[in-house]
């Protein structure tokens, strides 16, 4: 036998069993499994240490002495904390195990710990130790061997600093790694799904399935169609798609994976390793780039148009002035009753309309008169009501909803109101004489260059603005109708007729102000249009509403006419007489307003052939507020044969069209009036 535990065995013979048999005695029998067992514990790559009933080494191997650098004859006799063995950090942990061997509580142990070797580096060894107990319970040997992992922990902890420098990365780059395995249907994450995709904690998002609900529903079958093409086709895994929760401002949140897919031997796809990357802002920045294109192009093809807008419309309005200058010339030279009087008017009227065309191509080419005085919006809009009371809104109505704090804009006032009265008939013609409602609105804004999108058609400069919005509940707008609604001729009626909206847009680029469209279809349609503020404006005085029919007129007229230009003549006829107008644009609007002003209203002046109410069953309706009530009927379609019995009495019928002095001779024989 060796001289102790720890002498190097000899080599076992192989000769010790020539020819199959074994010759010895029992004694070298036994000496030969000795040897061999003691050459094994010499070659193992463990440390094995056998440890006494008081835990002190009674066995160190060759193995143990290289990793731990110690000799068995230093360290025979010693217990693990009789010399500096075991780490700092380490050593309650291996008290406590001790404390069980000891008791009876562990008779097979696992343990990784830091140990010190005798140059006082450090190695982390995982620790089987094997406890024998005598019959009394009590401790009697314990074999430990150990291994040194150091390597192996230096690897796995550069691992894990690895795979947290790329979790670091990818998360500073708002970017998802993931890992789906196809086999068994789960997949891993850098980050936990919520955090990047912002969906809510508590789902099993290891599960494909659930983790789909991170997707927008309208783009789930991009994902899955993008994972099946790669996969059937082995080449790279790329797509984009929006996410389910929008981002903090409420704007939609994009995506971005790229990956490939993994295959076994057999050539079956067994994994996908990808990365999505958040492209929210990229995408805002293309939307952003393809509005400022678009806008520059629109500009492009706007000043082109205006240049020869511009160019037409002067050469025109030099024509047009020798001809209304040559007509009013032979008008002069010409008797009273000249026959050729006649044919004078017909071409100074059609003089006048092209005239009239020829303003709006100046406006859209942006070279219309501008005055550059200060225009009180809301005070503007209130005295342009009556232009805007239109009646091909049908049953709607036109509604005022201004701010009277507003401070002045830097606007012509006549092109204010044209822009004003184009968007209104533009709105009514939307709603195409079925129920719905127009709403005028104006309130102080401040652009900044964050509030600009791709709804502006003319975006302002940054600054502050009186915007005036008309609002429709007509069908909306589809994209490519928005594209080309201010367009010259333009619409979606019947052949283009005109340049009103187009002489919006060139009164509003004269004006530097700013346009802006919102509509979709189902949805109705926005139009604001940004009004400069004058430079240097004072607060604006609060602006009283609309003061009543004066006092001193005791006797008021009813003017219910669709026709805008016809109740604006009747109206100024009748005030020449000495009555207070009201007016009215349709039935139901006008037996409101006599019902309102009963007291008052001394006549009415009802158009027979009217949208909705004809004025017979108007006249009808208010002859039951009061049964004599002094009534005009007009129309340029019937006559005297529109009047019913009932209406033989204080009831005149007057053709259209008339001469004002027609109806005021009516009047003198209905009505006394105030005027006498």
């Amino acid at each position: 036998m060796p001289e102790s535990p720890n002498d190097p065995a000899p080599p076992v013979s192989p000769a010790a069993d020539a020819g199959g048999r074994d010759p010895s005695t029992p004694e070298q029998q036994l000496q030969l499994e000795y040897q061999r067992l003691a050459s094994h514990v010499e070659n193992t790559p463990l440390a094995v240490i056998e440890w006494d009933h008081q835990l002190r080494v009674t066995r160190w191997n060759g193995q143990a002495e290289r990793v731990f650098g110690w000799s068995a004859s230093e360290v025979i006799g010693k217990g693990p904390h009789d010399w500096n063995f075991v780490h700092v950090d380490d050593k309650e942990r291996v008290k406590q195990l001790m404390g069980d061997v000891f008791a009876g509580r562990s008779p097979r142990t696992v343990l990784t710990n830091r140990n010190y070797t005798k140059s006082g580096s450090v190695v982390w060894c995982e620790w089987h130790n094997s406890v024998l107990y005598d019959e009394a319970g009590k401790l009697w040997s314990v074999l430990s061997l150990a291994l040194d992992i150091t390597e192996r922990r230096q690897t796995a902890e550069a691992l894990v600093h690895s795979e947290e420098r790329l979790r670091a990365a990818l998360d500073g780059a708002k970017m998802l790694g993931w890992d789906l395995d196809l086999v068994a249907n789960r997949w891993e994450t850098s980050i936990d799904l919520p955090d990047f995709y912002g969906v809510p904690h508590g789902p099993d998002y290891s599960d494909p399935e659930t983790a789909l609900s991170a997707v927008h529903p309208d783009d789930v079958p991009i994902v899955l169609a993008g994972r099946k093409r790669a996969i059937e086709t082995g080449g790279p895994m790329s797509y984009e798609f929006r996410g389910r929760v929008p981002a903090p401002d409420g704007l939609t949140r994009w995506f971005s994976t790229r990956g490939r897919v993994l295959r076994d031997e057999s050539g079956r796809p067994v994994r996908i390793v990808a990365v999505t990357t958040d492209i929210t802002e990229r995408k805002r920045a293309e939307d952003e780039r393809e509005s400022l294109n678009r806008q520059l192009l629109d500009a492009q093809k706007w000043e082109s148009l205006g240049v020869l807008a511009g160019g037409v419309a002067h050469d025109f309005n030099n024509i047009l002035t020798i001809v209304l200058g040559s007509s009013g010339l032979a008008r002069r030279a010409l008797p009273p009753d000249s026959p050729v009087l006649g044919h004078l008017d017909q071409i100074e009227r059609a003089g006048r309309r092209a005239a009239d065309v020829c303003r709006q191509m100046l406006a859209y080419a942006g070279r219309g008169h501008t005055s550059s005085g200060r225009t009180e919006l809301a005070a503007l809009i209130r005295e342009s009501a009556p232009l805007l009371d239109i009646p091909a809104a049908g049953a709607g109505t036109v509604r005022l909803e201004l701010d009277d704090q507003l401070p002045p804009v830097a606007a012509d006032p006549a092109q204010v109101r044209q822009v004003l009265v184009n968007l209104v008939m533009n709105a009514a013609e939307a709603l195409d004489n079925k129920l719905g409602q127009i709403v005028v609105r104006t309130n102080a804004v401040e652009v900044s260059l964050g509030t600009l999108d791709a709804s502006f058609r003319l975006a302002p400069v940054p600054g502050k603005y009186v915007r005036m919005t008309i609002t429709d509940t007509g069908p909306g707008l589809t994209p490519e109708v928005q594209a080309r609604m201010f367009d010259p001729f333009f619409t979606t009626k019947f052949a283009g007729r005109g340049l009103g909206l187009a002489a919006v847009l060139g009164i509003v680029r004269a004006h530097k102000g700013g346009l802006r469209v919102e509509s979709a279809p189902g949805r109705g349609t926005v139009v604001a249009v940004y009004w400069p503020v004058s430079p240097d404006a004072p607060p604006v005085p609060a602006i009283p509403p609309p003061a009543k029919p004066s006092a001193r007129r005791d006797a008021t007229a009813l003017v219910i006419d669709d026709e805008m230009y016809v109740r604006e003549v009747t109206a100024s006829t009748l005030e020449e007489m000495g009555f207070a107008p009201l007016l009215a644009a349709d039935g139901p609007s006008g037996i409101e307003v006599f019902r309102l002003h009963s007291n008052t209203i001394k006549l009415v002046v009802i158009d027979v052939m009217m949208p909705g109410m004809t004025g017979d069953q108007v006249l009808t309706a208010l002859r039951g507020f009061n049964p004599t009530l002094p009534a005009v009927l007009m129309s340029g379609f019937t006559d005297k044969r529109i009047i019913k019995d009932e209406f033989a009495t204080l009831t005149e019928f007057l053709q259209k069209p008339f001469h004002p002095e027609d109806l005021m001779d009516m009047v003198k024989r209905l009505v006394a009036t105030p005027a006498e």
